[in-house]
């Protein structure tokens, strides 16, 4: 035991004697060349011009924050305040207080509601495919009695059950199909601001 507690001690012993001896050599130290490259990055930025992002901040219970990021180049669809018209473009741009889209410049304080998709492929998919299916499902059990070759069969029926699994995805794929946009009003909770990308 004592063996290892004498190594340690030598260990850092020369650790100690070694930054001694860089400091009176005036060698560069891991502080000095931090504070080097964090001047160099300072002036770099000074140079670059300021990229900025709008922020959609939701504000929930508890003080928790979910924020939506919108990009330069993204597709944006909004209504101003005042009018029902619904506008849909790429992002050419974001100032401090205002955003550029349609070849117009938009303040924040002008926009009333954001449409956001919701990038869930099921959702999408289900929308499509739901409907598709029940109508399907109901043609086929329509379509199969007269194909059938027993008597007791009557062609073209509606069946009670038929019409139950047929109507329930449908409707199962119209409620995905409303869940595929997201609404959000702006107010005191939802609010819009810009951000400088990094």
């Amino acid at each position: 035991m004592n063996i290892i507690y004498t190594l340690r001690f030598f260990v850092v012993l020369s650790l100690y004697v070694h930054t001694l001896n860089a400091q009176e050599q005036k060698v560069e130290t891991k502080k000095d060349s931090t504070k080097k490259s964090i001047s160099k990055a300072e002036k770099e930025s000074a140079d670059k011009p300021v990229v900025r992002y709008m922020a959609l901040d939701i504000h929930r219970r508890l003080g928790k924050v979910k924020r939506v990021r919108f990009y330069r180049g993204n597709e944006l669809e909004f209504t101003l305040k005042g009018g029902r018209a619904r506008y849909k473009g790429k992002i050419l741009g974001v100032g401090e207080n205002e955003l550029f889209i349609l070849g117009n410049s938009i303040p924040f304080a002008n926009i009333d509601k954001i449409i956001v998709r919701n990038p869930s492929r099921f959702l999408y998919a289900g929308s499509l495919l739901l409907p598709v299916a029940g109508i399907g499902y109901f043609a086929m059990d329509m379509i199969n009695p007269a194909l059938d070759d027993s008597p007791k069969t009557r062609p073209f029926t509606v069946h009670r059950e038929a019409l139950f699994i047929s109507g329930s995805l449908i409707l199962s794929g119209i409620i995905l199909h409303l869940l595929k946009k997201r609404v959000y009003r702006m107010s005191k909770r939802r609010m819009l601001r810009s951000l400088v990308q990094f």
